[in-house]
Formats: C-alpha cells, structure tokens, sequence
C-alpha cells in the first residue's frame, strides 16, 4: 500500500525531512539513494564526500541538493555511523544481524496495522470512524512499508557476504578442530604455521574473510 511521494518543486537545498500526506521520511529513503550511500560508506567514503558525489551527480530530481547533515543523520540511523575506512566481517555480520531484527519487528508491526487498517476501513463505512482516523493509520502504514523496503534492500545487498564469511569461518573451525583432536600439539603447530605461510591460501582467506586470518 505504499505510495509514491512525489519530487519536491525545484529550489535549492531540500530539508532534512519532507513531509508528505503526514508522513515522514529521510531524504535519502524518499531519493533512492539507500544503495548508493550505503556502497560508499562501506567503501570508506565520507559523509561529504557522498554529499558531494550526490549533488555534483544531480541525482535528485528537479536540481534539489541535499544536506551533509541528511547524510550523516540516515548513515547513524542505519549503522553506517562513525569510521567506516575499513570494516571487518564481523562488524558486516553485525549490522546484518541488527537489520535482520529490525525487519522482524517492522513486519511485525506491517502485520498489526494492516488488521487494525481493515477493521477501520469497515467501521467507516458504518459510520463509527472518522475519515481522518484512517488516514493516520494509512499513513503510518506507508511509513512503516518505506522501512520495511529500505531494511530488505540493504539486507539483501550484504547477504552473499555474510554467507560466504559464515560458511568459510565454519569450515575453518571444523578443520582446526580435528586438527587440534588428531595431532599432538608439536605437528598441529607446525600445520598452523605452514597454513600461514602459505601465500595462495592467505591471499584466498583475505577475500572471502579476512578475520580469519
């Protein structure tokens, strides 16, 4: 039920927040620049940096500029805060877990308000409850579904990274598991260190999950 918020008319820097039909909404969710922003800050770009790729990019439509603060304000909300230079794969499986709560939760609440939604749908047309009371809640609906697309696009776009980090970090385990059981403590060190040493599989580990190393 979600709806297209339209372009703001043309002027200079848009503000932090747009408020549409009662709803309101970060800059960078009503734009389509959740992707974008997140890739960048992934890649260690800095809030101006993005702020300016954006606005040089005119990427919003009708010449609208947006705000380093909008950037950095949607970056916080989203576990995209702080020094972003060089995130470890624990730090990705982190916030991929946090986002993958978060959607529960707006699911969960999509859900409610949809029941609650359809009761006042019927009672409006008894009569028993005033227009306005249903348009807040079909408001608050659109919000909610705005989230619940913002969480599963970025959830999605770092799913394959935290598989492949799972995966590779569980069969290591494994192998350093039976290692440690079959070996007396001399030959398991020296397998370790042969595994360190060994330029192929280092260079291999550092892609698919460089904390292991």
């Amino acid at each position: 039920m979600a709806r297209n918020h339209p372009a703001p008319p043309p002027g200079n820097k848009a503000p932090d927040r747009l408020h549409t039909n009662g709803a309101m909404g970060s800059l960078v969710e009503q734009f389509g620049l959740c992707e974008l922003v997140r890739d960048k800050r992934l890649k260690g770009k800095s809030y101006r940096d993005i702020t300016k790729e954006i606005n040089d990019g005119n990427l919003i439509p009708n010449g609208y500029k947006i705000s380093h603060n909008s950037i950095a304000r949607w970056c916080r909300d989203n576990g995209l805060g702080g020094d972003m230079t060089a995130p470890t794969d624990e730090q990705v499986v982190n916030v991929y877990g946090t986002k993958v709560k978060a959607l529960n939760l707006v699911n969960n609440a999509v859900d409610i308000i949809s029941v609650e939604l359809d009761e006042l749908d019927r009672r409006v047309g008894n009569g028993d409850v005033e227009v306005s009371d249903l348009k807040q809640v079909i408001d608050m609906l659109d919000k909610m579904t705005l989230r619940q697309q913002t969480l599963s696009s970025e959830i999605g776009a770092i799913q394959e990274k935290v598989y492949c980090y799972k995966t590779v970090e569980k069969a290591m385990n494994i192998i350093n598991d039976i290692l440690r059981v079959r070996l007396d403590n001399e030959s398991y060190e020296e397998i370790m260190k042969a595994f360190r040493e060994n330029p192929m599989l280092i260079e291999s580990l550092r892609k698919i999950a460089p904390s292991n190393l």
